[in-house]
C-alpha cells in the first residue's frame, strides 16, 4: 500500500503546497529529519574477577578490589573442552541474565535425588559459550574453597545476596585459573 495514503490530509496539503508531489500512486517525499544522537551505552559500574585456584570471586571499581569472597569451582581443573567435564570455563565472559534460583532443584547424581535450593537464591548466567555456565548461591556452604562444582561458580547463599548490588546485565567477568 502506498505510503501516501496514510497521511493526513492537512499532511498532504502542506507536502503540496511545499512543491512535492503527493499523489496516492507517488508517495510524498518526507522532508529532511535532524540526525539525532544516539545515547551512548553505560558502561557497568563494577567488573568481576573469578580467580580458580584462589577461589576467591573479586568485585573490581576502576581496578581496584572492592570486595572479595570465597567461591566454589568445577570439580576438575583446567579449560572447559566440552559439556559435562565438570569444569569451570576461563575467559572473558559477560553476564547476559540474573535470575531466580530460590525456587530451582537440582539433582547431583549422589542417590539424594532433587535437592531444593541446590542454586541458592539467585543464577548469574555467563555468556560463555557454553549452556548453564554461572554465579549462583549454594545448598552446601561447606563446599566453598573446593573443586566440587559441575562448571559453575558456588558462593554461600547470604554473600550471593551482597554481590547483586554489583552485577547488571553487561557486567565484565573474567575467570583466570
Amino acid at each position: 500500500m502506498c505510503r501516501s495514503r496514510h497521511l493526513s490530509s492537512s499532511r498532504r496539503r502542506l507536502l503540496s503546497s511545499q512543491g512535492r508531489r503527493s499523489s496516492p500512486e507517488t508517495p510524498a517525499a518526507e522532508p529532511p529529519k535532524e540526525e539525532q544522537k544516539q545515547p551512548e551505552a553505560v558502561k557497568p559500574a563494577y567488573t568481576i574477577l573469578i580467580d580458580k585456584s584462589e577461589y576467591k570471586l573479586y568485585v573490581l571499581k576502576d581496578n581496584e578490589v572492592i570486595k572479595q569472597w570465597g567461591v566454589a569451582v568445577g570439580a576438575k581443573p583446567g579449560q572447559k573442552q566440552r559439556a559435562g567435564d565438570m569444569t569451570t570455563p576461563t575467559g572473558n565472559f559477560e553476564v547476559d541474565e540474573i535470575l531466580d534460583a530460590s525456587y530451582w532443584t537440582h539433582d547431583f547424581g549422589d542417590g539424594k535425588g532433587e535437592i531444593k535450593g541446590a542454586y541458592g537464591p539467585n543464577f548469574i548466567s555467563l555468556v560463555t559459550g557454553w549452556d548453564g555456565i554461572g554465579i549462583h548461591g549454594t545448598h552446601a556452604p561447606e563446599s566453598i574453597g573446593t573443586m566440587v562444582s559441575e562448571g559453575c561458580v558456588r558462593m554461600r547463599n547470604g554473600e550471593m545476596l551482597e554481590l547483586l548490588p554489583y552485577v547488571e546485565v553487561g557486567t565484565k567477568v573474567t575467570i583466570r585459573e
